[in-house]
């Protein structure tokens, strides 16, 4: 059952059967929620594509629980859909299985399906009027390996159990959602999402190729000494909101924030290695237009140098934790293009033959470059010292 990768976009699990649940997971589906329809017996009828991926599995496999109550698919897939743990599984015995005994009790002809092993004991816990509205307390689930998008820590589980014209119960709504306070989810909710979204599609690390962008800015010992700090902190924010924007903009992907510069991938998508490189060249250009606006600051005006390079077997993946959530790559291209960025000065662009050499005729033309013509040198001819001239001296470069 265990899948590492999602349907392609647009496929979602099948809709229920019953003609009165599909409009009710339609709107779950629509909305992006992570959530689970249960039928009127307690009985999956229905996830989420959502709930799918923050269990790591696809639709498809996903839809082997369906008709299971969740006492018995947490039994038969303990390793995709178990993993509370133990005080959290206590909790959902007190709160849930008495709810689910008052809907299916015993003498009903699904009372075996739904509880299997444990309907000796469900009926003995402490009985509750049913309520259409209720809680658990936040539910830990410890981390888990299957992948990088499943659950941990505390999720707050809202159960909703819903009512036909006749007052009988036709289902039971459960909403998923991190316990986080509101407004906290609500600074969390202020990345760009566009962005979010790439940096998901790589949650498993594999070998992608990619435009490599480090960007520094220059002298920044002379404008730290110079400004106020308050000022110089706001040069370095609005840097970092500078390459941020440029990247984003260009549908790449952030990587880390060391002082004073940044760095940025622009991942393959679709084998159009074109396309990566001349989103690269665009983020670096608006990088370097953007740099002598960031502070007014007359002669002190600041300057961004940039390195591009490309980078044909990075190792790129997710890494979240801690309060995080970055992209992160590694190969030998990764340290060259860091190299090449050391070398330029007085906000230059240099460029690597090699991300150069991937644009097609069509985008080359676009940004006025002419891959034919344009003059390369090494880095060691534009003075390359120490570990630029170790670790890349023998690199051609252009600048753009």
């Amino acid at each position: 059952m265990r899948a590492d990768t999602i349907r392609p976009v647009g496929e979602t699990p099948s809709l229920p059967g019953d003609p009165r649940l599909r409009p009710i997971a339609e709107v779950l589906e629509a909305n992006g929620a992570i959530a689970e329809l249960y039928d009127a017996k307690w009985r999956i009828a229905y996830l989420t594509t959502e709930m799918c991926r923050m269990n790591g599995v696809s639709p498809g496999d996903a839809e082997q629980v369906y008709g299971l109550s969740p006492v018995m698919r947490d039994l038969e897939f303990p390793q995709i859909w178990g993993g509370p743990d133990e005080g959290s599984l206590h909790r959902f015995a007190e709160r849930v299985v008495p709810m689910m005994v008052a809907d299916v009790p015993p003498g009903d002809e699904h009372f075996d399906e739904v509880f299997g092993p444990y309907g000796e004991v469900a009926p003995e816990l402490p009985a509750q009027s049913p309520t259409p509205l209720f809680a658990t307390l936040p539910m830990r689930f410890p981390e888990r390996q299957q992948s990088l998008n499943t659950w941990t820590g505390d999720v707050e589980i809202l159960y909703q159990r819903v009512f036909d014209d006749a007052g009988s119960l036709l289902c039971v709504l459960v909403i998923y959602r991190m316990a986080l306070p509101a407004t906290l989810a609500a600074r969390l909710a202020r990345g760009e999402r566009a962005m979010l979204e790439r940096i998901g599609e790589l949650a498993e690390p594999a070998r992608r190729p990619a435009a490599i962008l480090f960007a520094d800015l220059e002298a920044s010992g002379v404008l730290s000494r110079r400004l106020s700090s308050r000022a110089y902190f706001g040069l370095i924010r609005s840097l970092t909101d500078l390459i941020d924007d440029s990247v984003t903009a260009n549908a790449g992907i952030t990587g880390k924030h060391a002082g004073d510069g940044g760095s940025a991938l622009f991942v393959v998508e679709g084998g159009d290695e074109s396309a990566a490189a001349a989103s690269a060249i665009r983020a670096a250009r608006v990088i370097r237009a953007g740099a002598g606006d960031l502070i007014d600051a007359g002669e002190l005006a600041p300057r961004v140098n940039v390195g591009l390079h490309w980078g044909a077997t990075l190792m790129v993946g997710q890494v979240s934790g801690g309060g995080r959530l970055e992209v992160t790559a590694l190969g030998d291209e990764m340290n060259e293009a860091a190299r090449i960025e050391a070398v330029a000065s007085d906000g230059a662009i240099l460029a690597s033959k090699a991300i150069v050499e991937r644009l097609d005729a069509k985008e080359a033309a676009e940004l006025e470059i002419d891959g034919d013509a344009i003059p390369y040198k090494s880095l060691s001819e534009l003075g390359a010292e120490g570990k630029a001239l170790r670790d890349a001296g023998a690199i051609s470069v252009a600048e753009l």
